[in-house]
């Protein structure tokens, strides 16, 4: 059986230019006719086109494609190999993608719930860098990459607000802004600690959930009092009726942005080490 380009185009499902291009590529070759001048392709193209679609669907670039042509079984299998080993790597990051979206979600959903209440619980390990602190931008080059790094290497990066417990006990509070990911992350992503980066050790906590309007973000902008009260009032209030003291610096997960009454807010949950008076 004989094929015009038309015919194989459709028979196919992909644009003429695109058989062009694999014949271009040396995937599939054809034969003109003498009489008619017109190009026609063969079964074992078809063959060969499929499974050129078929290793890109597996996720073959066509370099590695090309290189495979003429390939004994020993290079296929050591090609499949290594695409299964990025295969996997992908799978993993998706389901750590996945498990980040899932707790975003359950936080969004549980908003109403924690409006009102604190609870205790251990917080999780978190490696961190800062990258804003009150007013002032930290713009080393060391520190910039790392926050890069940290942006874009793991899947479950969160936007963090930190106060100081010293700022904390001289009532002088300065929101330091940053990026962090789990602990664990650090190894499996290979993604390197240095001078810029700090550890929030998992310990005893209290959590409480605020709304920090949009506007008051900006911390060279909001005076002491303003953050005192939106970020940390609730919890202050808890830790005294219930004899507990502050252990550590408190740290913010950023959850949400969201629109209300006309206001663009942005859902905290705040973190607090305590232990007993």
């Amino acid at each position: 059986m004989k094929y015009k380009i038309g015919e194989l185009s459709n028979l196919l499902n992909v644009s003429t230019n695109t058989v062009r291009r694999y014949e271009k590529a040396g995937y599939i070759t054809s034969k003109r006719s003498e009489n008619s001048n017109y190009r026609y392709y063969s079964e074992d193209n078809i063959t060969k086109f499929m499974t050129v679609r078929l290793l890109r669907k597996y996720g073959f670039t066509h370099t590695e494609i090309a290189s495979m042509k003429n390939s004994e079984m020993s290079s296929l299998i050591s090609a499949y190999e290594n695409r299964i080993e990025k295969m996997d790597e992908q799978i993993s990051y998706l389901t750590s993608l996945r498990h980040r979206v899932k707790d975003d979600l359950l936080l969004m959903k549980k908003v109403d719930e924690f409006k009102e209440v604190c609870y205790i619980r251990d917080c999780v390990d978190l490696s961190y860098v800062i990258y804003q602190s009150g007013d002032k931008l930290l713009k080393e080059s060391k520190r910039i990459t790392t926050v890069q790094d940290y942006l874009y290497i793991s899947p479950e990066v969160q936007r963090i607000y930190l106060i100081r417990k010293e700022d904390i006990e001289n009532d002088n509070i300065i929101l330091n802004v940053g990026w962090a990911i789990k602990s664990i992350h650090l190894e499996r992503y290979k993604i390197e600690e240095n001078e810029y980066t700090e550890r929030y050790e998992k310990r005893r906590s209290l959590f409480s959930l605020v709304k920090l309007p949009v506007k008051t973000e900006d911390a060279g902008k909001s005076t002491n009092g303003q953050l005192k009260e939106i970020l940390l009032d609730k919890s202050f209030k808890y830790i005294e009726e219930n004899h507990f003291k502050i252990d550590g610096d408190v740290i913010g997960v950023v959850i949400t942005n969201v629109i209300e009454e006309n206001q663009e807010i942005q859902y905290i949950l705040m973190c607090v080490p305590i232990v007993h008076r």
